[in-house]
């Protein structure tokens, strides 16, 4: 049985609602045919609709409606009917009911029209239109008041103008005036002296006076730059003055953006109601920088005053007004360290930091640090020095200025050797702030301002190592390294940024071991290359991580580094406990007697109190005896002898020096040799990184003698070892261009190994290493395997075979990788003894391989050029062009400076540039790529941008050699090996010094690329067969002669398509 349930609803609203359609208009009505469902029959009703409800009549003139049908919801439809007369039939369904309604009309258009009116009479359509009214209205309103506030402001700029042009026909109409009474004036005063003769000679003598001038002037500028025997230098000379007044106006440019962008602001900052620094603060960063930049300013407009009176150039008495200012750079330096020490502890505030980092992103900040920016003022005296060395290079010896010249010259090389002694702290301080910026998400251990950058490089981290034998694998790959005086970090690259591990890329110096040979249970194949560092840290669990050199001189020099500052570290640390135990009050190396100036040694000036005094000046003797003394040691003073020692002294001097300290301390030994050493005292092995105690009298420590001979025989010997060690590790070519040295060295080390009784254990040890590192570097090859195709190939004459041949099966990519292979084995090839005294240029012979880099650079960019030229069509050319563009790029994305260098200075040689037709179809994309590179490769300011670009970018690295050589020519020829009373100056030696370990390190980190010895071999008999300079000026002038009308692209060939 159905159940039927009924509801109830009330029906005064819907007669309320068919009334008020009945005399609404607009309403759809008429009669249709209605059933209820297909089976029922078929009755004609007269249906009204009114919004989303449709009634239903008897008849038309039917007051009350015999149903209601509510159709929000529903759906409309055309119906398909099997009677014929009932064709023209729409369904109206309820989604829930499944049993529709039925209606019929008598032509097909009003069936249409009925099932329009009721899908659209939803409540909800009706909403949704008026939504987009609503939406509509708004959008016309802002229109409106926009154009509202447009016509005030042009109302305003209407009124103002109209003002403007008042005032402007006033002007207007007075200066007409004043015309008309010059006029009048001047007539009067023409008609009252026309017929004058005074007037008539004064004219004369006005026109002879001004020619007699510029005849005057010209004979000048040909007398001094035709008729003169100095007129090449004098042409010389003007354009070193001219480099001086540009590099002047950058300098000012570059101090007015370190006071207006940085130093104003933060100001301003640091007196708001809470400002991120303090003003204390805010000065000792910015010390005297204002002062500087109203100097310079007013030195700029002397410049260009004095320019203006060419060809007659006085600046003489320029630098005399300009020299006693320079005091103001003294306070300056001295200060930077501090600078930057308050920099660094700013940063830890995030209001500062922030602020600071706005003000870097500046347009005006070119994309350069504050650091960088408080910098420039110290590289600006060795500039001065360098352009006054230029201009005294190029002054006749009867200039009037000449005097002058070399007076100012002698100031700022005494001014610079200061400011590099007070400034070598805070250089390493700037670089390890340029590291811990690279690191994502910082390192706090790198604020700690009395650690020092060593170096860095590339190693790859074969596993760790713990305690329960537990070995894991690491990722595959190299990671940068990078060695400071109290930590090494071990990080890896993800994307632009550094990744520091946190288990094991923090490395605490003070708490580690070093292990340079690894032991049987390690892979074999990595046993020349690897070592290894335990971790003594708090971890309950000790750790040892195992590292890969990428060769076995790479492994000496790495290891023999890390030794020497956890040597240093911990020998600190055994001396001040060793003291303390032996009721001893002070370490004897906080001794200020130890750094007192004598007549034999002089010391620079301390900083501040936290900073060891640095050898300024000292004889040969105080300069080995510092060498071999325990008190002092130190990373950087024995890299500086080391290395430049050839330049005051040989290298059998010094290794005589060292043997006779051995032997004399082995002279004070008892009969009896060494004795064990008291508990109390740390256990002198060096090669596990325990250091002995410091110097100090027989009686010091203990009431035995005997014990303390023995004690300073150890101390001796592994200083002694330490420092042959040091000696083979980084500078073998000193004993393989002197065999004598050689085998001097050889004999020393057979007789201390044959005294085994007084050799300890790790003496023995240590002669077992330095044996092992000598045989490592006499059978260690080269890098990369080009040596013989360089000999055999460069320098080949023969037939010129154009590399755009080679191009359809090289890669631009290829080419890049093998010039960069090639340009990096070059730089590795050159020694470190070929930098020092400008040996390529007083003697060649002294410095093979930088000569040959120089020679074979100017024949690449002849090789580009003639490449360029081979084309016999424009479009030829432009493609070669193309090619070379993009092979430039990939070649400063590998860090190749030099091929870059090479590759533009071929594209922008005079004979290229010179082709119209060639440049005019080379895509625009690609002329702006080329400036992009100029840039980079520029000359101007000693390539200060290749400089910032090489200091941004990370090893491996092929910077051009001449960027390093102009430097190294400014030390040689700015500062003297002696001083007025014979004393060797060392302050030059650490300026060289530091200089040279940049280009070492970039020879010792090399590129994972393979060689491909056809592609060499073809690049070197390329570059040795290019044409001379005047058969490509011949070739260009042949392809596009001087007469040829200027070109039109289009009406030449098609545009090249990017190579």
């Amino acid at each position: 049985m159905i159940n039927y349930w009924s509801m109830r609803l009330h029906e005064a609203p819907f007669l309320h609602a068919a009334a008020t359609a009945r005399i609404s208009s607009g309403c759809q009505s008429g009669y249709l045919n209605k059933k209820s469902s297909e089976n029922s029959k078929w009755q004609t009703k007269w249906c009204l609709l009114y919004r989303n409800v449709m009634f239903y009549y008897e008849r038309e003139n039917s007051t009350r409606p015999s149903g209601v049908v509510l159709l929000e919801g529903t759906n409309c439809q055309r119906a398909v009917v099997h009677d014929e007369e009932k064709q023209f039939s729409f369904t109206i369904t309820v989604p829930s009911d499944k049993q529709p309604l039925i209606f019929s009309t008598e032509c097909e258009s009003e069936c249409l029209l009925w099932i329009q009116a009721v899908s659209m009479s939803s409540m909800q359509r009706v909403e949704q239109e008026n939504m987009e009214l609503h939406v509509k209205l708004q959008d016309v309103q802002k229109r409106l008041q926009a154009e509202e506030v447009t016509r005030n402001e042009y109302q305003t700029f209407t009124e103002e103008q109209v003002i403007t042009i008042k005032r402007l026909r006033d002007e207007n109409f007075k200066l007409k005036k004043h015309i008309e009474e010059l006029k009048q004036e001047k007539f009067q005063k023409s008609e009252a002296e026309r017929g004058s003769e005074e007037h008539r000679l004064h004219l004369l003598v006005s026109s002879v006076a001004h020619r007699w001038y510029n005849l005057t002037r010209w004979r000048k500028i040909i007398d001094m730059y035709v008729r003169s025997e100095h007129a090449e230098s004098m042409k010389k000379r003007n354009r070193v003055l001219w480099q001086l007044m540009k590099s002047e106006e950058e300098y000012v440019s570059q101090l007015g953006t370190l006071v207006m962008c940085f130093f104003k602001p933060l100001k301003m900052a640091a007196s708001s109601s809470h400002p991120p620094l303090s003003h204390a603060q805010l000065n000792l960063i910015f010390r005297n920088c204002e002062t500087l930049y109203y100097i310079h300013q007013i030195f700029l407009q002397g410049l260009q005053v004095r320019m203006e009176k060419w060809p007659v150039l006085v600046l003489g008495d320029l630098f005399d007004m300009l020299l006693p200012l320079l005091v103001v750079y003294q306070d300056f330096v001295r200060n930077h360290a501090s600078s930057l020490e308050v920099l660094t502890q700013c940063k830890h505030n995030q209001n500062f930091y922030t602020l600071l980092e706005k003000h870097e992103n500046k347009p005006a900040a070119c994309g350069y640090s504050l650091e960088m920016y408080l910098t420039f003022p110290i590289q600006r005296i060795p500039g001065y020095v360098t352009l006054l060395n230029q201009l005294l290079a190029f002054t006749p010896p009867d200039h009037v200025e000449r005097v002058k010249f070399e007076e100012a010259r002698s100031k700022l090389q005494e001014l610079s050797v200061v400011i590099y002694e007070q400034t070598s702290d805070s250089e390493s301080m700037y670089k390890t702030l340029s590291i811990e910026k690279m690191i994502s998400g910082g390192c706090h251990v790198l604020f700690d301002t009395n650690q020092h950058f060593v170096r860095q490089g590339m190693l790859r981290l074969v596993g760790v190592q713990t305690k329960n034998q537990v070995r894991r694998d690491m990722k595959s790959g190299a990671k940068h390294c990078f060695l400071f005086t109290n930590h090494m970090l071990i990080t890896e690259r993800i994307g632009e940024q550094l990744s520091v591990n946190k288990e094991y890329g923090l490395v605490t110096l003070n708490h580690c071991i070093l292990v340079e040979e690894l032991s049987e249970e390690d892979d074999k194949s990595h046993q020349e290359e690897g070592f290894k560092l335990t971790l003594l840290d708090s971890s309950p669990d000790p750790r040892t991580i195992t590292l890969l050199a990428e060769s076995p001189r790479d492994k000496a020099s790495w290891t023999v580094d890390v030794g020497q500052c956890i040597e240093n570290l911990q020998s600190e640390q055994s001396s001040h406990s060793c003291y303390q135990r032996c009721s001893l009050s002070n370490d004897p190396r906080s001794d200020p007697r130890l750094f007192a100036d004598s007549v034999y040694i002089k010391y620079s000036l301390r900083m501040n109190s936290g900073q060891t005094p640095k050898v300024r000046y000292a004889s040969l003797d105080k300069l080995l005896e510092r060498l071999m003394d325990a008190r002092f040691l130190g990373v950087e003073y024995l890299n500086t002898f080391l290395l430049t020692y050839r330049c005051f002294t040989d290298g059998h001097t010094v290794l005589g020096y060292i043997i006779n300290t051995y032997y004399d301390a082995l002279a004070k030994l008892p009969d009896n040799g060494v004795p064990e050493s008291p508990s109390y005292l740390p256990k002198n092995n060096i090669f596990e990184k325990q250091s002995p105690p410091p110097r100090h009298s027989l009686t010091s420590v203990g009431s035995d003698p005997v014990f303390m001979a023995g004690k300073y025989y150890s101390e001796v010997a592994m200083r002694v070892f330490n420092v042959i060690k040091s000696w083979i590790s980084k500078y073998y070519q000193d004993f393989v261009s002197d065999p004598s040295l050689h085998q001097r060295l050889m004999v020393f080390l057979e007789q201390v190994a044959s005294n085994d009784s007084n050799m300890t254990q790790c003496g023995r040890k240590a002669v077992n290493i330095i044996h092992r590192s000598l045989a490592l570097q006499e059978g260690s090859s080269a890098a990369y395997p080009i040596g013989e195709i360089y000999n055999q190939y460069f320098n080949k004459s023969g037939e010129y075979s154009c590399l755009s041949g080679l191009s359809v099966q090289v890669e631009c990519d290829v080419m890049a990788q093998q010039l960069t292979i090639l340009e990096h084995w070059a730089l590795t090839e050159i020694a470190p003894n070929e930098f020092l005294d400008k040996s390529w240029v007083k003697d060649k012979d002294r410095a093979p391989h930088i000569c040959s880099i120089m020679q074979r650079c100017d024949k690449m960019s002849n090789m580009v050029a003639s490449e360029v030229l081979s084309g016999e069509t424009a479009s030829t050319r432009a493609k070669t062009i193309n090619r070379w563009i993009n092979v430039a790029n990939l070649c400063r994305k590998y860090n190749n400076f030099a091929s870059l260098l090479q590759v533009i200075a071929g594209l922008t040689f005079s004979a290229i540039q010179r082709l119209k037709y060639t440049w005019c179809i080379v895509p625009q994309e690609m002329k702006n790529e080329l400036n992009a590179l100029k840039e980079v490769a520029s000359v101007s300011n000693r390539f200060k941008n290749m400089k910032a670009e090489i200091k941004r970018c990370d090893p491996p690295c092929v910077p051009y050699v001449g960027v390093y050589l102009a430097d190294l020519i400014s030390i040689e020829e700015g500062v003297q090996n002696l001083n007025s009373n014979g004393l060797i100056n060392f302050a030059k030696m650490r300026m060289l010094a530091h200089t040279i370990l940049e280009i070492r390190l970039y020879q010792q980190t090399y590129y994972d690329i393979e060689v491909l010895p056809d592609v060499i071999k073809q690049i070197l008999v390329n570059c040795s067969n290019a044409l001379s300079e005047d058969k490509i000026f011949e070739r260009s002038y042949t392809l596009e002669p001087r007469n040829q009308r200027s070109p039109v692209a289009p009406n030449i060939e098609h545009s090249v398509s990017v190579a």
